[in-house]
C-alpha cells in the first residue's frame, strides 16, 4: 500500500516532463509494473543523513482513452511512494506534483482527492534516529523472512507419547532438515554482526564525543584505501570500523567503549526468557557466536538443533538488538522503534 497521485498536465511534452524530473535529481530505472509502451520510469532517493526510506517513483506515461476526460495532453505524470516512506520522501512527492502543476498546469487526482497533496506530519526524526531505524528494520525484516521461510522438520512425531517421543528424538538426529538449520546459524550471526557494525558507523558519525576523537584520530592507511576515500567509495567510519571485528563480543565491546563509552556487554547482561530457558543475553550470544565458529571452521554440526531451537537463536539475537535500541533511544533522546 502507498500513496498514488497523478498529474494530468494542461500542456507538457514527454521531453519537458523528462527534463523536469531529471533536473530534480530523478534517475531512470526499471519498473515491475507493466506500463504502456513509451513510458519513462524514474526514481528519487536522498542518501544524505538517511533522509529517504522508500524514496519516490515517478512515471511519465501516455494516457489512455478513459483518461482524456482529465486532459487533452498526451502525457501524464504518476508519482508514488509507500506508506513506510519518510517525511522527506513524502515532501518530495508533494514538491514534484506542486511544481509540475505550476509549470505545466492541469489537475492532480489520487488517493487524497482532486488537487490535494499527501498530508505531512511533524517530523521529530534526526539523522541518527533515521540511520539506526534503517538498520534495525532491515535486520528485523530479514529475521521475520527467515522465520517465515524456514522448512519444517522432515521427521515428525504424530503420536505424542512418551515412547514415541524418545524414538522420534533418536530418529530426528538423522533428519536432513537439521543440516539446513545448522547451515542457517552463520546467517543468524551475520545479522548480529551487521547490526552492530552498521550502528557503530552511524553512531561515530553523529555522536559529539566520537566526532571530536575522529578529528584528532591518526591511522595509517594503504594507498588503495586512500583512493577509495577520495572517490567516496569508502567512508571514514568504515575505515575506523575495519579495526574491529563485530563477530566477537570482546572486540565489539571494545569498539563501542573506545569511541562511544557504551558498554555493550553490560547492556546485554540481563536475564531474558528465550524459548523455554532463562539466560543472560550476553552468555547466550557468546554461545551462538561460538556455535557459528564451530560450524564455519570445523564443520561441527549439532544434530539436536531443531526448527524451534534455531528460531530461539533468532529470538536471542532479536532481544539483544532490542536492548541496544532501548539504550540508544535513552542515551541520545531519540525515537527509533516508535517513530
Amino acid at each position: 500500500m502507498g500513496r498514488d497521485i497523478t498529474l494530468y498536465p494542461k500542456k507538457a511534452s514527454k521531453k519537458e516532463l523528462k527534463d523536469y524530473l531529471e533536473n530534480l535529481g530523478f534517475k531512470k530505472c526499471d519498473h515491475l509494473w507493466d506500463w504502456p509502451k513509451g513510458t519513462l520510469n524514474y526514481s528519487w532517493f536522498d542518501y544524505e543523513d538517511f533522509k529517504s526510506i522508500d524514496g519516490v517513483s515517478a512515471d511519465i506515461y501516455p494516457i489512455d482513452e478513459e483518461e482524456k476526460e482529465y486532459t487533452k495532453n498526451d502525457w501524464a505524470l504518476h508519482v508514488r511512494n509507500l506508506y513506510s516512506a519518510s517525511w522527506h520522501d513524502v515532501n518530495m512527492l508533494n514538491r514534484v506534483l506542486r511544481d509540475a502543476r505550476k509549470n505545466f498546469g492541469g489537475d492532480i487526482y489520487g488517493d487524497y482527492g482532486k488537487n490535494r497533496y499527501a498530508p505531512l506530519w511533524e517530523d521529530e526524526s534526526t539523522p541518527l534516529s533515521r540511520g539506526i531505524k534503517n538498520v534495525y528494520e532491515h535486520v528485523d525484516s530479514n529475521i521475520k523472512a527467515v522465520i517465515y521461510s524456514i522448512p519444517e522438520e522432515s521427521i515428525k512425531n504424530t503420536f505424542n507419547t512418551e515412547e514415541s517421543n524418545e524414538m522420534f528424538e533418536f530418529l530426528g538426529l538423522n533428519d536432513p532438515s537439521r543440516v539446513i538449520y545448522n547451515g542457517l546459524v552463520p546467517f543468524a550471526v551475520s545479522m548480529f554482526e551487521y547490526f552492530f557494525s552498521q550502528c557503530f558507523q552511524i553512531l561515530i558519525k553523529y555522536d559529539k564525543e566520537a566526532i571530536k576523537r575522529r578529528d584528532n584520530f591518526n591511522q595509517k592507511i594503504d594507498f588503495q584505501t586512500a583512493i577509495e576515500l577520495s572517490e567516496d567509495k569508502k567512508t571514514i567510519e568504515e575505515v575506523i570500523a575495519r579495526n574491529y571485528t563485530f563477530q566477537n563480543l570482546s572486540q565489539l565491546n571494545k569498539a563501542y567503549k573506545d569511541w562511544l563509552n557504551i558498554d555493550v556487554r553490560k547492556i546485554l547482561y540481563k536475564k531474558k526468557k528465550v524459548g523455554n530457558s532463562i539466560k543472560y543475553l550476553e552468555n547466550r550470544i557468546a554461545e551462538i557466536i561460538q556455535y557459528r565458529h564451530g560450524i564455519v571452521h570445523h564443520f561441527s554440526l549439532d544434530r539436536t538443533l531443531t526448527k524451534e531451537g534455531y528460531i530461539n537463536i533468532l529470538e536471542a539475537i532479536e532481544k539483544s538488538i532490542n536492548e541496544i535500541i532501548l539504550f540508544i533511544e535513552k542515551k541520545y533522546n531519540i525515537k527509533i522503534n516508535s517513530e
